[in-house]
């Protein structure tokens, strides 16, 4: 059984089952908890900026992955 920890809260994830237990997002394992964060807080961003493009979505989901996960 793998070990796994989610890579914005550092915590284990108990019984790990891809998309069962935890998201692999690109390169990082993240919990449904931080996931949910994660997707809330771009879709905050999101709203601000309406017209928008998925592309820009994208960017904005990457940008906010990448400031959580350090």
């Amino acid at each position: 059984m793998t070990a796994i920890v989610c890579d914005i809260c550092k915590k284990a994830v108990a019984g790990a089952r891809k998309d069962v237990t935890y998201i692999a997002m690109l390169d990082k394992d993240i919990c449904f908890p931080c996931a949910d964060d994660l997707l809330d807080a771009t879709k905050q961003q999101m709203k601000a900026r309406r017209p928008y493009l998925f592309k820009d979505y994208q960017e904005a989901l990457v940008k906010n992955l990448a400031q959580m996960t350090r």
